[in-house]
């Protein structure tokens, strides 16, 4: 017996189904370029500056790289014994009160703290007093004329050893005929696990630093609620008896990601979503 038939339902011929697949690839092929060339038109502008390229917030590239990076520190301050803010303000409550202090040039890249090796770990109760046992080998990199968001954060297990080396520098220019804001945030990891400190080097460029980003504001732009930059607070200060000691420093990291002074008829300026409390010691 034969099955019965069903009129108007017969299927597509090979050809006609080979037909429509090339047709289908064809048009998902098409849509993808166009897709592509929508964000290659959309991609943020950048600028070069000292030899790096700076992208124009709010940039979610730099966005991904700086989660990158604080991930990295915020791991490295947690094992780390001590923690070493250099620059910002109130440094020192009556040697340095105002600042900005200098920071140390992005040329360190010392892996040791020479003089903290052997010394009294209770004259080491601030930034200030680490600046000054280590003063000869610090003191050449401390910068000339710093920014108020310029910093350096060391973090350093036991007495001696750098963990890492976390950098931040504000910079203005005129480009291309316009005034702009560029912010720089650079760590570099060094590995002990050898018995020796090595610089880490990062995973995307395969140098140093092990992590990075550069973002770039429009000169009127550059409005936050808390500045970037750092500012040391302080338990006591004992001259006579040589006890200083720092309480947490407040850090402020640039946010790639939020667009500073956007609306200007906002209530509430920009935050950075990267700011922190660091103690001095652990």
């Amino acid at each position: 017996m034969k099955p019965a038939a069903f009129p108007g339902r017969a299927g597509f011929s090979l050809v006609e189904g080979t037909v429509a697949l090339v047709v289908t690839a064809i048009m998902m092929g098409a849509l993808t370029s166009a897709m592509g060339s929508l964000f290659q038109s959309q991609a943020q502008p950048q600028v070069s500056f000292q030899s790096h390229a700076y992208s124009l917030a709010p940039s979610f590239q730099n966005f991904r790289q700086a989660v990158d990076l604080h991930a990295a520190f915020a791991q490295t301050v947690d094992q780390a014994d001590n923690v070493i803010v250099i620059g910002g303000t109130r440094s020192h409550p009556t040697a340095d009160p105002n600042g900005p202090s200098s920071a140390l040039a992005e040329t360190f890249s010392a892996t040791s703290l020479t003089a903290a090796a052997g010394s009294d770990a209770f004259q080491g109760f601030s930034s200030w007093d680490q600046l000054e046992l280590n003063g000869a080998q610090l003191a050449p990199y401390l910068t000339t004329h710093p920014d108020p968001a310029d910093f350096t954060i060391l973090t350093v297990q036991g007495q001696s050893h750098i963990t890492s080396i976390t950098q931040q520098r504000r910079y203005t220019a005129a480009i291309n005929g316009q005034n702009v804001v560029l912010y720089e945030v650079t760590l570099q990891a060094i590995d002990w696990s050898s018995g020796s400190g090595v610089p880490t080097a990062s995973p995307l460029t395969g140098s140093n630093p092990t992590y990075f980003y550069r973002t770039y504001y429009n000169a009127s732009e550059d409005a936050w609620s808390q500045p970037p930059g750092a500012t040391h607070y302080w338990y006591r200060t004992d001259p006579a008896w040589d006890r200083d000691q720092e309480g947490p420093t407040r850090v402020i990291f640039a946010d790639p990601y939020v667009l500073a002074g956007q609306d200007p008829l906002a209530q509430i300026a920009a935050v950075s979503r990267f700011s922190y409390f660091l103690p001095q010691t652990r």
